[in-house]
């Protein structure tokens, strides 16, 4: 899947559907998607995020609620949301979490990194970074990576451009985000969202920022965004209990023998692939929005006991 273009959402999600009809070991089960989009419903709750941003950004500071600075912190945090899979000195996939989680254990880092006083571009420049931030990522995968992401933040050029892609967005109503924000996004910042031709963790930075920014009276369109094609998605649509997805016998018994996959196999690219198109039908089917669909399939997928083994691909992709 080429990144060579400027995405708009239905050549994007062409892309998807051209990458699922390439392949056979991802089929989508059109009777099961009908059936589990009947069931599927709309809800008002918007979860804040707020954990994800320091107090300050939340509207602690003097300066009370500034957009630009909750998106700009919620985009450092989300940079950093993948690179959790990594080969033990066996060369056996494991996963770096808290409680079973990997953006909890990051979103956890980022509060230590924030109490330290170390935030990249509000506490600390880019050339304090090494000293200031190395020590904290002590045994956290892809450390050097992650270190080239907040200098990258830390500089106030990035910043800037990100204040200025956000005044672009805003319509002089509310916020309305496009896939080309996602890829522009992925532009000014290629340490930390650069490099994925699915553009995840900007998508979700504007996702879950708009999330954030909800609870402060501002309105945000995200219609336009697909789903952040990630590795629980796939899972969860593969359910016994969805059965959304099929896998065919050689991807199951790569999945259940947990096969450390690179970023660019084959079969990661597929099945993030299939995670996009089946969201999309699940949206027009159920009536909801991609990103509705995705909140419930994220719920459905906490503590899943009939599955198999996510993917287990070692990248910062996701």
């Amino acid at each position: 899947m080429s990144k060579l273009y400027s995405p708009t959402h239905q050549s994007f999600l062409q892309n998807c559907e051209d990458i699922l009809a390439a392949q056979s070991d991802v089929t989508i089960n059109e009777d099961k998607l009908e059936e589990f989009a009947q069931t599927m419903q709309a809800s008002d709750f918007v979860p804040d995020w707020k954990d994800y941003i320091s107090a300050a950004a939340n509207g602690g500071a003097d300066t009370g609620y500034e957009f630009t600075r909750a998106f700009y912190e919620m985009a450092m945090v989300i940079a950093n949301q993948g690179g959790f899979i990594y080969a033990d000195e066996k060369g056996a996939a494991q996963k770096w979490n808290l409680d079973g989680s990997g953006a909890k254990a990051m979103v956890a880092k980022m509060a230590e990194i924030r109490d330290a006083g170390a935030l990249p571009f509000y506490d600390i420049t880019a050339d304090e970074v090494e000293d200031k931030i190395a020590p904290l990522l002590k045994d956290v995968p892809f450390a050097e990576e992650r270190l080239e992401i907040f200098k990258a933040f830390a500089d106030p050029a990035r910043f800037q451009a990100v204040a200025e892609l956000l005044e672009d967005a805003y319509d002089g109503k509310q916020y309305v985000f496009y896939m080309d924000f996602a890829e522009k996004l992925a532009d000014i910042l290629p340490e930390g969202f650069g490099n994925d031709p699915f553009f995840k963790k900007s998508i979700l930075t504007a996702l879950m920022a708009s999330g954030n920014v909800h609870h402060h009276g501002v309105s945000c369109d995200v219609a336009d965004l697909t789903v952040a094609a990630d590795y629980i998605l796939p899972q969860v649509l593969n359910a016994d209990h969805v059965g959304v997805l099929e896998f065919s016998p050689a991807l199951t018994e790569k999945l259940e023998k947990r096969e450390l996959f690179a970023e660019n196999a084959a079969e990661v690219t597929v099945l993030r692939a299939a995670a996009v198109v089946a969201c999309e039908k699940l949206a027009e089917k159920s009536g909801l929005t991609a990103q509705d669909v995705d909140s419930s399939l994220w719920l459905a997928g906490r503590g899943l006991k009939n599955a198999r083994p996510h993917m287990m691909c070692r990248t910062l992709q996701f």
